[in-house]
């Protein structure tokens, strides 16, 4: 097995990967990237050979993607994505002094993003009612998304099945933060989507969505408070929304793993970096602090 490469021609190596899986095409790859064949091919090889997997095929003179291939270019534009967004300095990632993530992203338009994760402590310190019933139902409920504890949240949850490594929309509540946000034909028209292809944003995704593996590979559940500017409609323009959400691990019925989100819009934030003097309050109309 190769040794791994330097983080700079690991860079260049990932490039000529997902380039050739977008374009199929070694005469167009070289075009686009400026390097040799030779350079493509000696890219490719390679990481087959560290990941110990085939990513093409060449069938008739024409490059066709393997099942390992698709999935190793997903990982690799996400991690591109993730330096250059890094790179630019539009993306900061840390940890306080207890383990917990801290994360802030801005968009191209001066646009700032946080997140910050909480120990589940902080839920009986300001976190909003419906939050409060969620968790003790979740762990009610042992997990299992059909038990009946589960019933009076379903309404308000967004329910997701990893696939690959990305994140399929199986259920959107009618009263979730979700839909009570966005156009109600334009939310359920993400039942059956993928995360990255949410109206909200392919960036702002790959930003609220960090934390999703982990809770899917670790089990248990997570507390964050976020604040983010959306649009509510479809071309609109992004206005602030602020936000406390549990991430809570589920089961299906056929025994695979679920990911439950439950959102509540609030004012009561504490995320380290977050000037309040720059933060535009919602309407209290907007405001989800009740119980259930």
């Amino acid at each position: 097995m190769p040794t791994l490469q330097r983080p700079p021609v690991l860079f260049e190596m990932m490039k000529s990967l997902t380039t050739l899986g977008r374009t199929l095409n070694l005469s167009k790859t070289v075009a686009t990237l400026g390097i040799t064949r030779q350079t493509v091919r000696r890219h490719i090889s390679t990481l087959e050979s560290i990941k110990g997997a085939k990513f093409f095929e060449i069938t008739d003179r024409q490059y066709v993607l393997t099942e390992p291939g698709r999935q190793a270019i997903r990982e690799a534009e996400r991690v591109l994505e993730q330096a250059e967004a890094w790179l630019s300095g539009h993306l900061t990632h840390d940890t306080d002094a207890s383990g917990m993530d801290r994360s802030r992203y801005r968009d191209e338009h001066g646009r700032d993003f946080y997140a910050q994760q909480h120990p589940l402590s902080r839920l009986w310190i300001d976190g909003p009612p419906i939050l409060q019933k969620g968790f003790l139902a979740w762990a009610n409920a042992r997990f299992q998304i059909e038990s009946p504890e589960l019933e009076v949240l379903k309404p308000y949850l967004l329910l997701y099945r990893q696939h690959d490594d990305s994140w399929l929309c199986v259920a959107i509540g009618e009263k979730s933060s979700y839909a009570t946000w966005f156009d109600r034909v334009w939310a359920k028209s993400a039942i059956g989507r993928f995360s990255k292809d949410d109206p909200a944003g392919s960036e702002f995704n790959d930003f609220i969505s960090g934390a999703h593996s982990q809770i899917f590979s670790e089990g248990g559940v997570r507390l964050d408070h976020v604040y983010a500017q959306i649009p509510r409609e479809r071309g609109g323009t992004p206005i602030p929304v602020s936000f406390q959400r549990l991430l809570m691990c589920c089961t299906f019925p056929d025994g695979q793993t679920a990911l439950a989100v439950l959102v509540a819009r609030t004012k009561r934030l504490e995320i380290e970096g977050l000037d309040p003097r720059n933060v535009r309050p919602m309407p209290d109309d907007l405001l989800m602090e009740f119980d259930i």
